[in-house]
């Protein structure tokens, strides 16, 4: 690659708005700063020019990027940091496919200059069976589905959740297979009319943590050691996949119309023999971040899945329409009005002793730090935001009419 490529080129694919995955990852997931992402973009770049072979230099990439993490103020458990190989596997081969991609426009730019035949190189071992324009359509319908696979989490879960297309890839379905965790949470399934199987993988931080916050808590999955889910968290993710699968129906609406069928949950991906170890495969990674999680959401396709698929895709253009921030925020609004919320009002607070507090008893009187024509707060779960004045409502209960917000 490196003789493909100048220390310049590697540099300008690896800035954030030619390949914002890496940037992405390193912010998202080890919380580093921007002079740390920098320092470590640096050493990535180094690694990907320097002379030795592909393998070792992805091996090894992936040991920079994880070893990072070791080093980072973001404390991690060995159990975490073993979750963040096949993560960084993922990374390094997306970033593995756009090296390869600019590496063949400047030499096609270059030959066309001078006038030259355009020689291309060809790996018998990983051959790109679609080509580049086949490749950025597929993308392209996928980022429709990041923008569906956003809002059906984000009504699942109650809350925000940010989905972007991480990378697309060819890769052979082995090097797939070796880069999901075990156990894992992934659904094998029928593509119809093509009547060829599809894998969707979903990362366990993920699945810990969508189990996490629809049980009521924040949505973190941190401490969760790796292990097999239950009969109950089991219940939970599939009824979340059917929608995911649904979503994947809409995706491919505009191609042709696709009805997804036979559905299987498999935590062992060594069992999922849906193609031959080294047939070509599409690999799609979408990027997943909450307040509290961040993961990997993969679409792996076998090529003979989308053979017959592949000329429809070169008929027309299926550019991205702009996405209406608004409507997707009104529409968040409304799946997540539903949700209830405690709301408190404070009277006043004051600070007793210890010994003070033993000797209450009935009748008692306990002087607050508030008077009769000060302001009250009102808290909307554990957050203050709103002030109030104590009253009677109508039916004669206590109340607090608002005043105003809280000031921050």
């Amino acid at each position: 690659m490196a003789d493909a490529l100048q220390q310049s080129d590697i540099d300008a694919l690896l800035d954030d708005a030619q390949f914002p995955a890496l940037d992405e990852w390193l912010a998202a997931r080890l919380e580093l700063s921007a002079q740390d992402i920098g320092t470590l973009v640096v050493q990535v770049g180094g690694v990907l020019a320097s002379d030795m072979p592909q393998e070792e230099a992805d091996d090894q990439l992936v040991e920079v990027l994880v070893e990072r993490a070791r080093t980072a103020e973001k404390k991690f458990t060995k159990k975490q940091i073993d979750a963040l190989y096949p993560e960084a596997r993922e990374l390094v081969a997306g970033l593995r496919s756009a090296l390869a991609e600019q590496a063949a426009q400047a030499a096609e730019a270059q030959a066309a200059a001078q006038g030259q035949r355009i020689v291309t190189d060809y790996d018998f071992k990983h051959p790109a069976r679609v080509n580049r324009t086949q490749l950025r359509t597929i993308e392209n319908l996928h980022d429709n589905f990041a923008r569906l696979l956003s809002s059906t989490l984000s009504g699942a879960m109650r809350q925000v959740v940010d989905v972007d297309t991480a990378f697309i890839d060819q890769t052979t379905y082995a090097e797939f297979i070796m880069s999901l965790s075990n156990p894992s949470c992934s659904y094998q399934f029928t593509l119809g009319p093509t009547n060829g199987q599809v894998v969707l993988d979903v990362a366990m931080p993920i699945v810990f943590a969508a189990v996490d916050r629809i049980f009521g808590g924040k949505g973190a999955s941190e401490g969760v050691q790796a292990r097999q889910m239950t009969p109950i968290e089991i219940g939970i993710i599939n009824r979340i996949a059917r929608r995911i699968i649904e979503d994947i129906e809409a995706t491919w609406e505009p191609v042709l119309p696709v009805e997804i069928s036979d559905v299987e949950l498999e935590t062992n991906p060594e069992f999922m023999q849906i193609t031959a170890a080294n047939e070509i495969v599409i690999l799609l990674a979408f990027e997943m971040n909450t307040p509290n999680a961040s993961g990997l959401i993969s679409l792996c396709y076998p090529f003979f899945t989308l053979e017959s698929i592949l000329p429809r895709l070169g008929q027309k253009s299926y550019v991205q329409m702009d996405v209406d921030r608004e409507k997707v925020q009104r529409d968040n609004r409304q799946r997540l009005g539903g949700m209830g919320l405690d709301v408190r009002g404070e009277l006043g607070a004051t600070q007793i002793s210890l010994g003070q507090a033993r000797a209450l008893k009935v009748g008692d009187v306990v002087a607050l730090d508030s008077g009769p024509d000060d302001l009250q707060t009102l808290r909307v779960g554990s957050d203050v935001k709103f002030l109030g004045k104590a009253c009677a409502s109508g039916r004669g209960r206590h109340a607090i009419k608002v005043a105003g917000p809280a000031s921050k």
